[in-house]
């Protein structure tokens, strides 16, 4: 696998999901940084492979495309978003925006996290002919861990409101705050994550804070256990691939309410369509808090039991078990 700087997050979450099962199922696997200071290393160990998993679409595919070419290597590329609107929020120039027409066109064979960010790179594409050989959606998932109870209710009346992530543009952290402050006083909001955007949210905060109704934790290595002190998660993102942090939730037994961008959608539609707001705004995304925590528990519980079933992790190995052993075969 060809990686980039190595950061948290999501996309860490899952590769490291993919390298154990991979590895379960008898696979050598092998990390490889695209750092120019890393090249020496990253090229014997790409002589010595069958395949390339380039981890993310941007500098680890142009790395792995090269040295594709180079040693006539098959090279997989994993989509972990929505393209069309990553390069929108980044800026991106028509220049680089040329330049991945052009890689991506030659890029073998492609892998999305959601049928969402699979349109959406349709759609940056533009109907341009490609020379993939093939191309899957493969979710997400984590690795299993013992089920945990829902969080108890708490006799005192607080209701726990957590978010997980980076405190960053595309996460839209501040309708967190818009959505505080559209909720009763008895809920109480706790920030896992950090990021450029964490100071100017402590002082849009203030008041909050100073009534003991948000805190922000900065980034921890293991989110496991700050779910089970939560009654209900939010995500406010402008977009997202598949979020993990959705998952993570889940297979805590801790419900995820969230804006209704299409990856959100896409998961929780047929199961539970009461978790998404009706629209991206601070008053919606409370009332969709509300009936959240409204609904029946039992029912809830089998609900988010029913998104996960699609999201096992032996299917999600399995799938690129097979997806990488045909493409070594090419």
């Amino acid at each position: 696998m060809i990686h980039g700087a190595p950061v948290g997050g999501g996309v860490a979450t899952v590769v490291e999901s993919l390298t154990a099962g991979l590895r379960q199922s008898g696979c050598h696997v092998s990390h490889s940084s695209s750092s120019p200071a890393e090249w020496k290393t990253l090229l014997a160990a790409v002589r010595q492979s069958n395949v390339m998993l380039a981890t993310h679409n941007f500098r680890p595919a142009y790395v792995a495309w090269a040295l594709g070419v180079l040693l006539r290597k098959p090279v997989v590329v994993w989509f972990h978003g929505p393209l069309s609107e990553v390069l929108a929020q980044a800026g991106t120039s028509r220049s680089k925006r040329q330049w991945l027409r052009w890689l991506y066109r030659r890029a073998i064979h492609l892998v999305f996290v959601s049928h969402s960010s699979k349109r959406s790179f349709d759609l940056f594409m533009e109907g341009l002919p490609m020379q993939r050989e093939s191309e899957a959606v493969i979710v997400n998932a984590l690795l299993p861990r013992p089920e945990t109870a829902p969080p108890s209710p708490r006799d005192d009346g607080t209701v726990h409101v957590g978010y997980v992530g980076r405190l960053s543009p595309e996460k839209n952290p501040h309708l967190l705050i818009e959505m505080m402050r559209s909720l009763p006083a008895r809920f109480r909001l706790t920030l896992l994550g950090d990021g450029p955007l964490r100071g100017e949210l402590e002082d849009a905060s203030y008041d909050l804070a100073q009534a003991g109704r948000i805190r922000f934790l900065g980034y921890q290595q293991d989110s496991a256990a700050f779910y089970a002190t939560q009654d209900l998660t939010v995500l406010t993102s402008l977009y997202e691939g598949c979020p993990m942090a959705m998952l993570e939730s889940l297979q805590a037994g801790v419900p995820c309410v969230g804006v209704p961008i299409p990856s959100l959608q896409e998961m929780t539609q047929e199961h539970a369509p009461y978790l998404l707001a009706k629209d991206n705004t601070a008053s919606a995304l409370a009332d969709a808090v509300f009936a959240t925590l409204n609904y029946p528990s039992e029912q809830r519980t089998l609900d988010l039991q029913q998104i996960l079933i699609g999201y096992r992790h032996a299917d999600f190995v399995l799938r690129w078990h097979q997806l990488l052993v045909n493409a070594a075969a090419c």
